[in-house]
């Protein structure tokens, strides 16, 4: 008896599936939440140094004790995210320098055009297939893309 109210609460509350066994339930989860992972994980943008490329940081020693330190990334990026890379970067460097503090002297955001090796985009409309061809519209975008930049003038202290 008790097993049987355990599958009536369970075909109430459409948790049971005659049809799949347990198991196999429970592998589409697991699959189910790996690619869910993926391709959120896929969307991020990460903190990174810009070596090889144009996004990420940078920074420049300009006195003893004074940086300026830059983060760029693409424009779909929101500037806080931008700003909270930029500020990471600082506190790395005051740490680094082996400094307890740093004060912000100056900061500036601003809209940039980014190289690329990206000349043409296509972009291809099904339209209707029972009254009109596929159609496929190119744009050329001459090698550049929009992002954003943060720069701080930072000076270290441990005051």
């Amino acid at each position: 008896m008790y097993t049987d109210k355990k599958v009536l609460y369970a075909k109430l509350t459409n948790k049971y599936d005659e049809k799949r066994p347990s198991f196999m339930r429970s592998t589409i989860q697991i699959i189910s939440y790996m690619f869910l992972t993926v391709l959120l994980s896929a969307c991020a943008v990460k903190y990174h140094a810009a070596e090889d490329g144009i996004s990420g940081f940078r920074d420049l020693q300009v006195e003893k004790n004074v940086y300026y330190v830059e983060y760029t990334e693409g424009a779909r990026t929101s500037w806080e995210q931008i700003h909270q890379f930029t500020l990471k970067r600082c506190a790395e460097i005051t740490k680094k320098k082996g400094y307890k503090f740093f004060d912000v002297i100056s900061k500036d955001e601003k809209t940039v055009f980014l190289e690329t090796d990206v000349t043409q985009v296509s972009v291809a409309s099904m339209g209707n297939l029972a009254v009109d061809a596929p159609v496929v519209n190119s744009y050329s975008v001459g090698g550049k893309v929009e992002g954003r930049r943060v720069t701080y003038r930072i000076q270290l202290t441990n005051e």
